[in-house]
């Protein structure tokens, strides 16, 4: 059985059956009555064969939405053909589940469709079963939804075209369905073919529209349970683990799922004899990352050569064919330029294959791909390209771009648009981890958020909480400010090691005035050999270190946490990497190093910084801009009740924190007030403990605070004065 996600796989199991019997089964609406007078019937050739003609054989290469493109491209339809291709959609994206796309998003894609033409939208069950789903739908779900409802379209026509009984065979033969759905004309819609496979027959096949991880399950396989394809190996495998694991088990739990999903790179489909090509990959630039969003977008990679290649390719052709038709277009193919660009032309459009791996870069973001077609030519406004079809696999979560993998770091600083990456495939083995499962979905919150319990532990409200980690994971600098004993070294180290979950992943620096780069990033230091010799080394700092774990460890946070932040000189201290702070996805090359170097997007910065001290003005407008500011005043809130709670929880009478209060509101300014730590001793209550801190904490900071003040004016800031104020006892 492959029925394995529960009641709510139920129930879209359920709603894709009314589509078999009503759709494909008797060729009815699913949403409109037998009979609709003002629509007529829906799943006819004549439909199918209108959104072909309109939509299909009418591609916009502009860059309008899709949405504004579909409006132009179906205004001729007739209301039936767009029915049909509502409810098609309905089909398209009722297998996802809600963490690749929320009920609200589906329903709102349905509506914006059927407004092109007034169609009819799904009631009840049909339309409450979108907040369902049976899976993560990939990348190519949300970049090629023209490919995948253009797939669906061929397969209406070619459903409506054949006959009845030809349809009932298809139904009642999984295997012919399967062969029936890969025979459809297409490309890049691999999503949308698999989904249909299970959505018709789930009780065979998997609950998975990932071809690479099809195949990834099926390496699991004995000998005895291989098949034609991976979808009869996955069928044979089930009936094998089933003895051991239940009928019910699911490849996508443990402990199945850690048989097969060992983060590494999607195998290979095979192909036809059933033995997998050997693994390649290639680096293809997209102007600078200028063309990497609208390649994302449209599911595809390309080049341009123009004025090497003034013509059409549309399959592949080796090296001297290529000259030669240069050569016969009056091209000069003696020049070097020429003889550079036709290594790269050739790589892409005859080494190249489909199944081969693709990166290509935006800034620090790297982003792997499968090729997923043959090359093709297309020309239009933007002039002629070589285009092939790809399967994004990471456009939602792209890997950071680090000097710590030198071999592939090296060949990404190359200037050729098309390069040979085979030789790193292992360095691109980790970008995967959700690859595999179809999906590398929504970017997921890189820290967990906090709980009531830890809340509670750092006696802070939760939501306040809530919001500084929301504040860190977006700005990824944040500073904690307020004067002395608010508690701001406590939080963010008690809240690093919270959000990290790792000790070796925080790092604590305290700046002074006498701080440098070279103490903070690196420098050289002296270092003597085994002869005595002195010379000099160059020595990393807290920041370096921890750089480099965040870069080998992608997945995990990092947290420096920089106490005393505006007691340094930062501009001093921080350098070039300034610039980074604000420009993550950017690299620069180093004071004392020849290679780039980049902040990891996994690396977050906590400092902390005293409003007492007078050195805050070295804070300047750039510090200001790259790092948001959480204010810890002892008299706001959430500090102001800090120290009342936590008497409370220690079952100790309240008039410490009345006796904090009223000092506060006679020194009057937030950044001079004392903060609650002074205060939090469970021997405050004791006789002469509270005159002992007054004394020897409280007295001496407060002259400090108004060096220069008679001391005859701090009398209203005796402690006997501000007791009696608030009615607290007195030893």
């Amino acid at each position: 059985m492959t029925r394995d996600g529960g009641s709510a796989a139920d129930r879209v199991w359920g709603a894709a059956e009314s589509l078999r019997e009503r759709c494909l089964r008797n060729r009815l609406s699913l949403f409109l009555p037998d009979q609709d007078p003002d629509c007529g019937l829906v799943w006819t050739e004549d439909a199918a064969a209108q959104l072909r003609a309109q939509f299909i054989d009418r591609p916009d290469e502009s860059t309008a939405s899709f949405l504004e493109k579909l409006r132009i491209q179906l205004a001729d339809c007739s209301r039936a053909a767009v029915q049909l291709l509502v409810e098609l959609t309905w089909l398209h994206v009722l297998v996802a589940r809600s963490e690749s796309m929320q009920g609200g998003t589906k329903r709102q894609l349905l509506r914006d469709i059927a407004d092109i033409q007034g169609a009819v939208l799904p009631q009840g069950e049909l339309l409450e079963v979108l907040e369902e789903g049976v899976c993560r739908t990939g990348t190519s779900f949300f970049t090629r939804r023209p490919n995948q409802l253009w797939f669906l379209i061929r397969f209406a026509e070619r459903w409506l075209d054949a006959s009845p009984e030809r349809n009932e065979a298809w139904l009642a033969d999984p295997w012919a369905f399967r062969v029936l759905v890969f025979s459809v004309e297409g490309q890049a819609d691999q999503t949308q073919r698999h989904a249909l496979l299970h959505l018709i027959h789930p009780d065979l096949f998997e609950p998975c529209v990932s071809q690479y991880t099809k195949h990834a399950i099926a390496t699991l396989a004995d000998p005895g349970d291989v098949g034609g394809n991976d979808d009869e190996t996955i069928r044979n495998l089930r009936g094998r683990l089933s003895q051991e694991y239940g009928d019910k088990f699911s490849f996508f739990e443990e402990p199945v799922l850690g048989m097969w999903s060992a983060p590494s790179l999607p195998p290979k489909p095979p192909e036809g004899d059933g033995v997998p090509r050997a693994q390649r990959a290639f680096l293809v630039r997209s102007s600078g990352g200028k063309l990497m969003s609208s390649w994302l977008e449209h599911g595809e990679c390309a080049i341009s050569f123009q004025e090497s290649f003034p013509f059409a390719i549309d399959s592949a052709v080796d090296r001297d064919d290529l000259r030669e038709r240069s050569r016969a277009a009056g091209v000069d193919t003696t020049s070097g330029t020429y003889t550079n660009e036709l290594g790269q032309v050739w790589r892409f459009v005859s080494n190249m294959k489909v199944g081969d791996y693709v990166v290509s870069a935006k800034g620090r973001d790297l982003y792997l791909g499968v090729v997923d077609s043959d090359v093709r030519t297309v020309e239009d406004g933007n002039g002629r390209r070589f285009v092939r079809s790809v399967e994004w696999l990471n456009a939602s979560a792209p890997h950071q771009r680090t000097p710590g993998e030198p071999l592939l770091y090296s060949k990404l600083r190359t200037l050729m648009t098309v390069s040979d990456l085979t030789d790193v495939l292992d360095d691109l083995s980790g970008w995967l981890t959700d690859a595999r499962s179809g999906s590398s979905g929504p970017a997921k919150p890189m820290f967990p958020m906090p709980t009531e319990e830890f809340a509670d532990e750092l006696l802070l409200p939760v939501g306040w909480l809530s919001e500084v980690v929301e504040l860190l994971e977006e700005k990824r600098q944040i500073v904690l400010s307020g004067p002395p004993g608010t508690g701001k070294s406590f939080v963010a180290q008690r809240l690093a090691e919270y959000l990290t979950g790792q000790a070796d992943t925080v790092e604590i620096v305290q700046f002074h005035p006498s701080y440098t780069y070279e103490d903070f990033f690196e420098g050289y230091r002296p270092q003597s050999d085994a002869a005595g010799n002195v010379g000099f080394e160059l020595r990393p700092g807290p920041l370096r270190r921890i750089a480099y774990l965040a870069a080998g460890n992608p997945h995990v946070p990092h947290v420096l946490i920089i106490d005393e932040i505006n007691r340094a000189n930062l501009a001093k201290v921080f350098g070039e990497l300034y610039y980074l702070l604000e420009y993550r996805n950017q690299a620069i090359t180093l004071q004392y190093a020849t290679v780039e170097f980049a902040l990891p997007e996994n690396l977050f910065f906590i400092g902390t910084m005293n409003t007492a001290d007078r050195s805050i003005a070295l804070v300047d407008s750039a510090m200001r801009r790259r790092f948001y500011f959480v204010e810890m005043s002892p008299t706001g809130y959430p500090v102001d009740n800090l120290l009342r709670r936590w008497l409370q929880t220690e079952g100790i009478a309240g008039w410490p924190a009345d006796v904090l209060e009223e000092l506060n509101r006679r020194i009057g300014d937030p950044d001079l007030a004392v903060g609650p730590s002074f205060f939090m001793s469970r021997r405050i209550v004791e006789p002469g403990r509270l005159e002992r801190i007054w004394q020897h904490a409280i007295i001496p900071l407060l002259r400090e605070r108004y060096y220069g003040t008679p001391h005859e004016e701090l009398d209203r800031f005796a402690l006997a004065d501000v007791r009696a104020a608030v009615g607290a006892p007195i030893e």
